[in-house]
């Protein structure tokens, strides 16, 4: 009787444990693995096993959840003390996700609903790593000497955008790089803003690189094309002017962008709180100069 009363409690009742084949993905993988199920101290009525697939994104101090999708077993059955069985469990990754980071996480939440006791619940975290194409253009980052920042693949709304800093190449004298991507079949699409101090005063470059598919697939040509963009950056900002037009030939969309299944999952969620808070600044007097929209060359006051 004690341990009936135990276990509606969730004390020496049965459990359940996702086991999956791996730790990391990248979008668009497969993900096998293995519900575990095992017995406690008294026979227990098992209803169903749901399993959600969970994005969590942080955003400036609040946190932002959503299910990407639910994995119901409706399966009912009993199982006694100590007894295992165990399902197959798969599922596939959707494409557009945005990747691990700092400030965005992935988890599967396992629910084993138990009849006439309180649920039993397994949390499971997964990396979700950059595409390959994407991890060739921050692995020629990196042998150039930059660094992602602590909040580099943060969502902004619209996208993951990623944010470097220098290490070895043109320290002092560049800022920062920040980038959104965007891939296709042609290669990958680098919308960035570069901040760069010169002689001639201090510049924000706003602008766009396309990458495609032979440099990507060569690391040593990947990196070299990448270090001579941003010394002539740094020679000559002014000369990267770029009217809003000529990035319109192929418009970035959510079907290709790093980052583009939360902004359609919490695009709208995040946009407003973002909005609230920039009002909030301009009630209290403070500049909101950010402006993401235009791609052009912009001189900073030093």
């Amino acid at each position: 009787m004690f341990r009936k009363l135990l276990a509606k409690l969730g004390k020496g009742g049965a459990k359940v444990d996702l086991l999956l084949e791996r730790e990391e993905y990248r979008p668009g993988d497969s993900v096998n693995g293995e519900l575990m199920i095992l017995g406690g101290t008294i026979d227990q009525k098992i209803n169903g096993i749901e399993v959600d697939l969970q994005l969590t994104v942080r955003v400036k101090e609040k946190t932002f959840r959503h299910t990407i999708q639910t994995f119901p077993f409706p399966e009912i059955f009993s199982i006694r003390p100590g007894e295992q069985r165990s399902f197959p469990f798969s599922c596939t990754l959707p494409k557009d996700l945005p990747v691990s980071g700092n400030l965005v996480s992935y988890s599967f939440s396992t629910r084993l609903e138990i009849s006439e006791a309180n649920d039993h619940l397994d949390h499971d975290f997964i990396r979700v790593l950059p595409p390959r194409d994407m991890q060739q253009v921050l692995k020629a980052f990196s042998n150039l000497g930059f660094r992602e920042k602590y909040d580099s693949r943060s969502f902004n709304g619209h996208a993951q955008k990623f944010d470097l800093f220098p290490t070895n190449l043109l320290q002092g004298k560049l800022k920062r790089i920040e980038f959104a991507a965007a891939i296709n079949d042609a290669g990958v699409r680098l919308p960035m803003e570069v901040e760069i101090r010169s002689e001639g005063g201090a510049y924000k470059i706003r602008t766009e690189l396309f990458l495609e598919h032979d440099v990507l697939e060569n690391e040593e040509r990947l990196t070299q094309t990448l270090k001579q963009v941003l010394l002539d950056m740094a020679e000559s900002p002014p000369g990267w002017y770029l009217p809003n037009q000529e990035l319109k030939q192929e418009s970035l969309s959510w079907g290709n962008m790093i980052g583009g299944f939360a902004a359609g999952a919490l695009g709208s969620i995040v946009l407003a709180e973002l909005a609230d808070e920039a009002l909030d600044h301009q009630e209290d007097g403070q500049s909101t100069s950010e402006s993401g929209e235009e791609f052009v060359v912009e001189v900073l006051d030093d």
